[in-house]
């Protein structure tokens, strides 16, 4: 197969892309929690009656979850890599980055909670 060409290159994306997810759910712990997670929310998107738009809604919230988790993990190894000592610079953006991570935690609480409100009717 040629690389240069547009399906060639998507091909070899999709195999890095992959990989990625496969290292992750093997070397993260955290990103092997998140993936369960996002097994329950798919379950329960089609278990429970939810309309498509809040079904995707849910998935798609936990996936912004997951790449951002991805994107902690992967700028974390690569802060290792400059310095394997302790230095509060790398301290403090690993703290951020970890902060993005709950931070999207928390909308997909407050998305869960506002439609289980909407479905049991009280707004």
């Amino acid at each position: 197969m040629r690389y240069h060409t547009p399906w060639g290159r998507l091909h070899r994306a999709t195999v890095y892309s992959l990989k990625g997810l496969a290292s992750a759910l093997r070397q993260e712990q955290a990103f092997e929690y998140e993936a369960v997670v996002f097994c329950v929310i798919c379950a329960v998107s089609l278990s429970v009656p939810v309309s498509l738009g809040e079904g995707l809604a849910l998935i798609g919230a936990w996936l912004a979850v997951m790449s951002l988790e991805l994107v902690n993990s992967a700028v974390e190894r690569a802060f290792d890599l400059i310095d394997t000592g302790f230095r509060p610079e790398i301290g403090v953006g690993k703290d951020m980055l970890s902060a993005s991570v709950v931070l999207m935690v928390s909308f997909n609480i407050l998305l869960w909670l506002a439609i289980i409100v909407r479905r049991l009717g009280w707004l």
